[in-house]
């Protein structure tokens, strides 16, 4: 779980910059943008579901509730 998610995160924020390039070069700026913000999306959800396991193990951790 380590490093791995920091190249998947660092993977998708190249691979979207790229495909907000392509498109705005093609002047398909309503396009890009939602490209961007769908990676957005799927980092954050990414983010997410880790914040929940490290609250999941520190409650384990110090047994909380």
């Amino acid at each position: 779980m380590g490093i791995d998610v920091l190249f998947k995160i660092a993977g998708v924020g190249i691979l979207i910059s790229v495909f907000h390039t392509a498109l705005k070069q093609a002047g398909k700026e309503d396009m890009a943008h939602l490209c961007t913000l769908a990676g957005f999306a799927l980092v954050l959800l990414w983010v997410v579901q880790l914040l929940g396991r490290l609250f999941t193990t520190v409650q384990d951790v110090f047994k909380l509730f």
